[in-house]
């Protein structure tokens, strides 16, 4: 009985198919989601330095209270999160895992003032009100 042979390649129908489809970006987070992660964050893992990576656990992301402002942009929740600084009480970097983002070991910073804001409010740098600006609504 003899066996047919099959290429394991594509076909040339196939090729032209795939390379025809364009590809998806994905826009960065928008200014709401990082301040949804700032605001509602349960998932906080030292990374070093002074820094916390900030991210929502599957519970909170299933609330519709912080779903629900977000739109189609709430399935993101899972894949985004924000390396918060304590020392400077800032936004450190944006980690967004869809894109490829990986966290960075961060080094620890040299001794400075490490004073908690008065209200314990976050505050927004220029840095991350540019971002905002530049890829927000």
């Amino acid at each position: 009985m003899a066996q047919a042979a099959y290429s394991k390649g594509r076909t040339a129908s196939q090729s032209r198919k795939a390379a025809a489809r364009p590809a998806i970006e994905r826009r960065p987070p928008s200014g709401d989601l990082i301040n949804a992660i700032l605001q509602y964050a349960d998932v906080q893992e030292n990374v070093g330095g002074g820094r916390v990576k900030l991210s929502l656990s599957p519970r909170r992301i299933a609330d519709p209270v912080i779903t629900g402002p977000l739109g189609r942009e709430a399935g993101r929740l899972h894949e985004v999160s924000v390396i918060w600084d304590e020392r400077e009480d800032e936004i450190f970097r944006i980690v967004d895992d869809a894109r490829g983002g990986q966290l960075a070991l961060v080094e620890p910073d040299a001794p400075g003032d490490e004073s908690a804001a008065e209200d314990g409010a976050f505050e927004l740098t220029p840095a991350a009100l540019a971002y905002i600006a530049r890829y927000g609504r």
